[in-house]
């Protein structure tokens, strides 16, 4: 009986530790994904979002969705909230909202500080 039991409790363990590995697998390997989008691109510029790209982009969309349309991470401001800066205008950006992870909300900003004067 005893024997049993610590078998039981080895394979949980066992099957916890598979499932911590391929977690950390998928995080590793969605996060490469996203570093090869951006290493497809031939100019840092290309990184940036443009507005053809902005207006791709539908409710309920994953952050990973709005980077392979982008073909560039944006920039994080705060939970949740990314920009993207223009690819063309310095002084616009795409600022974007998710929640649990799914695109909400999205806008065009005005960028200030800009100005060499």
């Amino acid at each position: 009986m005893r024997q049993r039991y610590r078998r039981g409790i080895l394979v949980l363990i066992f099957i916890v530790i598979m499932n911590l590995i391929l977690l950390l697998f998928n995080y590793i390997t969605e996060v490469n994904g996203m570093y090869d989008i951006e290493e497809s691109n031939n100019f840092r510029w290309q990184k940036f979002m443009n507005e053809d790209e902005f207006n791709q982009l539908e409710q309920g969309m994953s952050y990973k969705e709005v980077v392979e349309v982008a073909k560039g991470r944006g920039e994080p401001i705060s939970e949740g909230v990314y920009v993207w800066n223009d690819e063309w205008v310095m002084t616009m950006a795409y600022e974007i909202h998710f929640d649990d992870e799914k695109l909400l909300d999205k806008k065009i900003i005005e960028k200030r500080g800009y100005s060499t004067r």
